[in-house]
Parts: C-alpha cells; sequence; structure tokens
C-alpha cells in the first residue's frame, strides 16, 4: 500500500495554490462568502484531530492499548485547559487595577485644584458624571467647580481692603485718572 502525499503550494496573493477547501480568498466566483468564525471553526477542528492522531500514534508506538490511549489523550486535554489562563478574571484585574488608577490621579487633580479633603469624594461623584467623549475629567472638574467654588479651598470672591488710592502698573487705575481730571477741571 502506497502513500500518497497531496502537496498544496502556498503563495501570497498569486492564487498559484491547488484547489479544495483550504485554497482560495473568499473570492472564487463571487458567490464563496464566509466568515472569520466559520474558518475559526474549521482550522480547530483540524487542529484538534491532528493533534489527536498524533498523540494516539505515539501512544501505540510505545504499546499503549486504545483504552489508554483514550484516558490519557482525555488527561492531556483537562491538563491542557487548566494550563489556559482564565482571560476573563485576568481582564477583570486589569480593569480593576486602571480604574483605582484613574480614581488616584483624579483625586491628585482635585487637589490640585484645591477641593477640601471632605469634600473630594461629593466632587469627584459630581464631576464623574459630567465626564463623557468629549470632556475628560480634567475639563469637567474646572467647570464644576467654576459653577461651585465653595468646594474650592479658596474662595471664590476677591476682597480688597486698600483705599484705592495707590496706581496698579504704570498707567493707574482708570477711576483714579477720570477722578484726577475731575479735580483738576473744578479747581480752575
Amino acid at each position: 500500500m502506497k502513500n500518497r502525499m497531496y502537496l498544496q503550494l502556498f503563495e501570497g496573493g498569486d492564487g498559484a495554490g491547488g484547489t479544495g477547501a483550504g485554497a482560495g480568498s473568499g473570492n472564487q466566483g463571487g458567490n464563496a462568502a464566509y466568515t472569520y468564525e466559520q474558518l475559526e471553526e474549521v482550522a480547530s477542528a483540524r487542529a484538534n484531530k491532528a493533534e489527536r492522531a498524533a498523540i494516539a500514534n505515539y501512544l501505540r508506538n510505545k504499546g499503549m492499548s486504545e483504552e489508554d490511549i483514550t484516558t490519557a489523550i482525555d488527561d492531556f486535554k483537562a491538563k491542557k485547559k487548566e494550563n489556559q489562563p482564565n482571560v476573563s478574571a485576568i481582564e477583570r484585574e486589569r480593569d480593576e487595577a486602571i480604574a483605582e488608577r484613574d480614581q488616584l490621579k483624579n483625586t491628585g487633580i482635585l487637589r490640585d485644584k484645591g477641593v477640601k479633603a471632605d469634600d473630594i469624594d461629593y466632587v469627584m461623584f459630581k464631576v464623574g458624571k459630567m465626564v463623557d467623549d468629549k470632556t475628560d475629567f480634567t475639563k469637567a472638574a474646572e467647570k464644576f467647580l467654576k459653577d461651585n467654588p465653595r468646594y474650592a479651598g479658596g474662595s471664590g470672591y476677591r476682597v480688597s481692603t486698600s483705599s484705592g488710592t495707590e496706581t496698579n502698573g504704570a498707567g493707574g487705575n482708570l477711576n483714579d485718572s477720570i477722578n484726577n481730571a475731575i479735580r483738576s477741571a473744578i479747581r480752575r
């Protein structure tokens, strides 16, 4: 009995490959439609069959019975499944770490803007509701604190206790110059 090998040449883009289930790029006559999931299913099914056949042949060569081979393959698959990482748990841990990092960063932003320590949780909650795709946390915090200055450390009002006679800069105060003009006009 001769073993025939069916070899297929795979090239990139020329279409010089053979025919069969693996050949073709989805445009055979315009009616071949498939999805990635279908291709993945076919590939994984064939890979599983090839893996099982390779293990079974290896164990048969070692002199194991079919029952022992089946048990060994089942054990192999169970251990392989145990060694696979739990992707959902890893993603959950990643998301929790990102949320914690963002909370610490946002707390720092609010502290830098002068929010009182007693009000940080409330302000962070309110500002968090204002954040969207167009507004980041910093801009939302600035807007909230502008609208609600009582949550910032400093008062929102500027009080001057000066008498108003001192000059501000080289030009002086506009009010002072008008008053001086009126006084000089009256003295004449």
